[in-house]
């Protein structure tokens, strides 16, 4: 009892002393209100627990980040902690925080607007929140916090302007709004007021407009950050009153040129970066007399002119960087004084010899002079620069040995120096870079052997392609153990691979195409488990290929085509699991295609590291292949190009095959297949390319191959088909090749071919065709055929008059058929035609004349018919060699020798003889109505000429004048030979007047772009029709003639994926084109998106882009004749419409090249970031060079960069291409996507078009793929 007692009197102690407790930290909390404030905070967070020691058991002045002074908070200081939340309210009470002088909530996870309470902590001193996630507008409140030194909004999404009250913070020393997407111009109050500034940072926003004058105010800014903005026009001249500046940072803007000359009035510059702004001027001179510069970028800023000698006088200067621009001259001496660590001045018009002063500089690490026009030999002098570890010389016009004194350079790790004409043996040239990890002498002329010393160099690439070396491989060089890539492709290299290749265990990529090795492939090479790309292509290799291959699981290309290999094989390829190119091709190979379970060609992702360049590539075409096709391939989902022709594979085609939903070509031609064409392959969506020619396939021809609406060429010739034609072929509206000949087909060809706009060849020959031509060839203004081939079938009727109007025909053949009537003198429309054939029919009456006057015409044969009447003796009737008439008794003279006899036609004499005098009478009354109708319009016109109204008038109204703006286009007489324009709707004539009533007299707020070809303008037509007008710049224009010759072949364009010319008008020196207006605007615009106010573009439409885009360049450079290279390919000229179709513009603006001639334009265009490496070189415009161009269009839609930026000035080429192929030879390809796009969907769809931009991307023109590649590549993705 007692024990109870005392028990309960505890119990009541204890509960007594804790009340006592609770009630002194109640007290406690009720009059600390600081400690309120910042639990409060705390509780709104969405991780509060990060903060531990914010806990009541501790005074709040010893939290994490908080500092007091007498017991109330002045600072709070919680950088990089994590913090996820709003800013809370609770902060802004008045009733305690009162007394902040520090809030620093900088590298935290802060999101939502910025409470205007911010400007009631009046005693804040420094207010840094960023970086965070915070979004909405700028608080004007902030202009109450009169205190403030410090202000750190930057790193957020704020938007909206910047506020004129942050002019009221007179006491500002930092203000950094930098990388937020803030818009609008920057108020001259912000200069005028915040005259204690010393570092001012607003880059990486959408702000635009000029630099206001008052910027001179600012008299102690010492930093300044303007770049990646909008702000545009030329830096004010009082910039220079800035006497204290130290950093001067504004790339990637639209300042213009040239600098002001009080710029050399900044004495205290040290570092200024004025990087991708089109300056377009030269170097000033008095830049030299910054004497305190370290650092200068200027790269891609359009400069001209030559490098200024007074630049020597920056003795500070230990950057320059002038990649990317159009200087030139030679490397002025006086830089030679300078201790330069970073020397950059690609892809310029430099020229000269290589100085020999560049030994001078001692302490150069990097110096890069590629893409230049430099001359003579490399100076051995550059061996004196002792610290110099990156050389790049490529692509110049060096000449000579590479001098031995360049490794007295032992600091070198990188030497490229390809494309050149270097000359001599390479035998010591690098035997004393020890160091050297990369050589690259790619594209020279070097001869000799592969020195064995480079073995013991720690080389990791070594390229040596397209030279001319000899001898053998050196076998130590299989024995270095860092060797990751090496390729000598185009040499005249003999000799065998040794079993000592099996020791290069780091190699991944080896490339020894085209040479003269000789013998087996070793065993040992299945050492090499790192291996991704194995090419030896074109060489005379013989044996077996070894199953050891097998073993090299890393391989995702395999190229041994082109050699004398023979045997089986092996099976163990099916179980190579990243295989994804396959190329056994012109082999002796003999036996059975693995018929087992495989691995390759099943994993649909690229390995980032691979350097696999033709994806889904399975080539054993020409070999001695029997046996039957696997039905095991129609697993291998990676399948693309399927090519197994010329063997002699038996068996039926497996249905299996058209599951592979991303196969583009099929080929199994030239084989002795059996059984039908599976009606399965009308599902397989994305072939494009369908051969089975000369086999033994029976049936008819599925209708299913109607669905395929993407099939480009489909080959059945040298069959038993039999049968009809489907009328399902109408449906495939891009198919360019049908080849139906040499089977049993019977019945009418269909007329829904004719709705085939894109077919260039027609063959149809050797078979049992029956009908007439009328309905085939209907629509036969819209086809762009170009070879017809129907001979050999049982074809009659009347030869129809609309086959004059197949504008594009150069060979008709329809010899051995039934046709009756007269050969149509329409024929002679036939401007292209070449070869005719109408022998072996019963065609009669007389040969047109026009035929014979056609100029291109190089045979025609007429033999076997019953023509009558005399052979006409003009143009290619002239010459017996070229035209063949036996057979047709009733001909005579020309050159079928015989004299045309008046009696033969003495019946029809009298009434030629009345109809001639008629002619004559007729003619001769024509003559004298024409010379006085021209008599008195010449003194109508003597009469007016003199009168400024009827001048005037006559300019806009004349229905001949020349002075017309042409909607649609017309069937106008052709100027300069150029064909008939074929016309969608008919001509409809504008005047100027209309042209500046729709476009408000070009007024400025109806501008929607403005390029390099002129200014484009929003405009109403008076029928209510929106287009787009664009004004060529006077300086862009040709002749009046040629304008109107290349405007009427350009109104001929017509492809889905390209902005349709709908007219165009030329009026004294204004020349007007009239386009289809794009409501969604340019991809550009898309992608940058930097107001925010655009949805983001997602990889759904970003690969409808991609493809479109594609198909719309591939069609100029493939689909149309002459053929268009585009030349300025950029995201601005994508233009999309209200479904995202993209439509690719300005195309044709760029000089027009003949298919018939070079290819080459020698006027080159081009927009920095897209243009081709090459262009530096050679200055001609190429195909491949708009393949360049597009590559960097998939890398935009990939990444969501911008080709070039601040963000690439550190990396080899300082652009985005640069960035990207840094990153995907480190392994980092996944690293480039962009986030926004981004998900599990996407990635592989991303990662695969990323390789197709890289080939596109290849430094070497004749690596990349045409723009038909391209397209195929694209579409043969797959999206998991």
């Amino acid at each position: 009892m007692t024990f109870a007692f005392r028990l309960l009197g505890s119990v009541s102690l204890l509960l007594h002393l804790s009340f006592l407790g609770s009630r002194a930290i109640v007290q406690q909390t009720e009059l600390d209100p600081d400690t309120l404030s910042l639990i409060s905070f705390k509780d709104s967070l969405e991780n509060p627990q990060l903060l531990t020691s914010w806990t009541l058991a501790t005074s709040h002045c010893r939290w994490q980040g908080v500092y007091c002074q007498n017991g109330r908070v002045i600072s709070l200081v919680l950088p990089g902690c994590s913090l996820r939340g709003p800013l809370s309210l609770s902060i802004f009470n008045l009733t305690s925080l009162i007394r902040l002088k520090v809030l620093d909530f900088g590298g935290n996870l802060l999101f939502g607007e910025l409470p205007s309470q911010l400007g009631e902590l009046t005693r804040l001193e420094v207010l840094t929140l960023g970086p965070n996630l915070f979004t909405g507008v700028i608080p004007p409140e902030l202009g109450n916090l009169a205190k403030l030194r410090s202000l750190d909004l930057s790193g957020n999404a704020l938007t909206g302007n910047v506020p004129t009250q942050i002019a009221n913070l007179s006491r500002l020393q930092v203000l950094a709004i930098g990388n937020n997407l803030l818009s609008g111009s920057l108020s001259p109050t912000l200069f005028s007021n915040l005259q204690s500034l010393t570092s001012l940072d607003v880059s990486n926003n959408s702000l635009s407009g000029h630099i206001p004058p008052e910027i001179g105010r600012l008299t102690n800014l010492t930093d300044l950050y303007l770049g990646i903005n909008h702000f545009s026009g030329e830096l004010p001249p009082e910039i220079g009153e800035l006497s204290n500046l130290q950093i001067f940072l504004s790339p990637s803007c639209s300042f213009s040129g040239p600098l002001p000359e009080t710029f050399s009035k900044l004495r205290s510059l040290s570092k200024l970066d004025l990087s991708y702004n089109p300056l377009k001027s030269s170097i000033p001179k008095s830049i030299g007399k910054l004497l305190n510069l370290s650092i200068i970028n200027l790269v891609y800023t359009e400069l001209n002119g030559s490098i200024p000698p007074e630049l020597g006088n920056c003795r500070n200067l230990k950057t320059l960087m002038l990649s990317f621009n159009s200087l030139s001259g030679p490397l002025p001496e006086e830089l030679a004084e300078l201790s330069m660590v970073s020397f950059a001045a690609e892809k310029n018009q430099l020229s000269g010899p290589l100085p020999s002063w560049l030994g001078r500089w001692t302490q150069i690490d990097a110096l890069l002079l590629s893409n230049n026009h430099f001359s003579g030999k490399i100076p051995a002098e550059i061996g004196n620069c002792t610290m110099l570890t990156h050389i790049s010389l490529s692509n110049n016009l060096l000449t000579g040995r590479i001098p031995g004194e360049l490794c007295n350079a032992v600091a070198l790790l990188d030497i490229d120096l390809d494309s050149n004409f270097l000359t001599g043996t390479i035998e010591d040239a690098f035997v004393k870079c020890t160091n050297l990890t990369q050589l690259i002498l790619v594209d020279n002329q070097i001869v000799g052997s592969i020195p064995d010393y480079l073995s013991r160099l720690p080389l990791m690439v070594l390229e040596l392609d397209s030279n001319n070396l000899t001898g053998p491989i050196p076998v130590s060089l299989w024995n270095s153990m860092n060797l990751m890539e090496f390729s000598a492709a185009n040499n005249f290299l003999e000799g065998t691979l040794p079993g000592e290749i099996g020791n290069a265990i780091s190699l991944q990529r080896l490339v020894l195409a085209n040479n003269q090795l000789k013998g087996f492939i070793p065993r040992e090479i299945g050492n090499l488990t790192a291996l991704s790309v194995l090419n030896l292509n074109s060489n005379l290799l013989d044996g077996r290929i070894p199953s050891e291959i097998g073993n090299c699981t890393a391989l995702t290309t395999l190229d041994l085509g082109r050699n004398r290999i023979n045997g089986s094989i092996p099976e163990d390829l099916a179980d190579l699991p990243q295989l994804q190119c396959l190329v056994l091709s012109y082999n002796d190979l003999s036996g059975i295609i693995p018929m087992k379970k495989s691995k390759y060609f099943h994993h649909v992702s690229i390995p980032d590291s691979s350097f696999v360049q033709h994806h889904g590539v399975y080539d054993l075409s020409n070999n001695m292949l029997s046996g039957s096709i696997p039905a095991e391939l129609g697993n291998c989902v990676v399948l693309v190009d399927l090519l197994l022709s010329n063997n002699i594979l038996s068996g039926e085609i497996p249905r299996s095959l058209a599951g592979l939903t991303n196969l583009t070509t099929l080929d199994l031609s030239g084989n002795l297949l059996t059984g039908g064409i599976p009606e399965e392959f009308g599902e397989s969506l994305k072939l494009q390319g369908f051969y089975l020619g000369n086999n033994q396939l029976t049936g008819e021809i599925p209708e299913s191959l109607g669905q395929l609406s993407g099939l480009v060429k489909l080959n059945l010739t040298g069959n038993k088909l039999s049968g009809s034609v489907p009328s399902s072929f109408g449906n495939l509206n891009g198919l360019t090749h049908l080849d139906l000949s040499s089977n049993e087909l019977n019945g009418e060809l269909p007329s829904s071919i004719s709705e085939m706009v894109d077919l260039v060849g027609l063959y149809a020959q050797k078979n049992s065709l029956t009908g007439h031509l009328d309905s085939l060839l209907s629509n036969s203004m819209q086809w762009r055929i170009e070879i017809l081939n129907l001979s050999d079938n049982h074809l009659d009727g009347l030869l129809p008059r609309s086959i004059g109007s197949m504008s594009y025909l150069t060979s008709l053949d329809l010899h051995r058929n039934d046709f009756t009537g007269e050969i149509p003198s329409e024929l002679g429309n036939l401007l292209q035609l070449e070869d005719l054939d109408l022998s072996s029919n019963k065609l009669s009456g007389q040969i047109p004349e026009r035929i014979c006057g056609l100029g291109n015409l190089i045979s025609s044969n007429f033999t076997d018919n019953r023509l009558v009447g005399p052979v006409p003796e003009n143009g290619i009737c002239q010459n017996r060699s070229k035209l063949l008439l036996d057979g047709n008794k009733d001909l005579c003279g020309g050159t079928a020798s015989l004299e045309c006899h008046i009696k033969r036609f003495g019946r029809r004499w009298p009434l030629l003889n009345i109809w001639g005098l008629v002619t004559v009478i007729v003619i001769a009354m024509l003559i004298g109505l024409s010379v006085a109708v021209v008599r008195q319009a010449w003194i109508n016109r003597s009469t007016r000429k003199n009168d400024p109204e009827y001048a005037e008038d006559s300019k806009l109204n004349s229905s001949t004048d020349q002075h017309l703006c042409f909607l649609s286009s017309s069937r106008s007489k052709e100027p300069l030979s150029i064909n008939i324009a074929m016309f969608e709707q008919p001509l409809l004539k504008l005047t100027i007047v209309d042209i500046l009533e729709a476009t408000n007299n070009f007024c400025k707020t109806n501008i929607i772009g403005d390029g390099g070809f002129g200014t484009v303008y929003k405009a109403t037509l008076p029928c209510g029709k929106i287009v787009a007008v664009k004004k060529l710049n006077e300086n862009k224009t040709q002749g009046q003639r040629e304008f109107l010759a290349e405007m009427e072949t350009l109104g001929k364009v017509k492809h889905r994926n390209l902005v349709p010319l709908l007219g165009y008008c030329s009026y004294g020196e204004e020349k007007v084109l009239v386009y289809e207006y794009m409501s969604n605007g340019s991809l550009d615009l898309w992608l940058r998106n930097r107001s925010g106010t655009l949805e983001l573009l997602d990889w759904k439409k970003r690969y409808k882009i991609a493809v479109g885009a594609a198909r719309g360049i591939a069609f100029l450079h493939h689909g149309f004749t002459p053929h268009i290279i585009h030349r300025d390919i950029k995201a601005s000229n994508i233009l999309l419409n209200e479904d995202f179709e993209p439509k690719v513009a300005d195309f044709g603006l760029a000089r027009l090249i003949s298919a018939y001639e070079s290819h080459v334009s020698t006027d080159v265009a081009g927009t920095f970031g897209y243009i081709p490496p090459e262009y530096g070189q050679s200055w001609k415009s190429t195909t491949r060079g708009d393949v360049y161009s597009f590559g960097v269009i998939l890398l935009e839609l990939v990444t969501g960069k911008e080709p070039t930026g601040p963000d690439f000035k550190d990396i080899e080429g300082g652009n985005l291409v640069g960035w990207v192929f840094m990153k995907i030879r480190s392994g980092q390809a996944a690293e480039v996507l962009d986030p926004v796009a981004l998900d599990a969907d996407s990635k592989q769809m991303m990662l695969q078009t990323l390789q197709i931009a890289a080939s596109c991307l290849s430094d070497n023109p004749t690596k990349r793929p045409t723009m038909l590649h391209v397209v195929k590549f694209l579409k043969g993705i797959k999206e998991e």
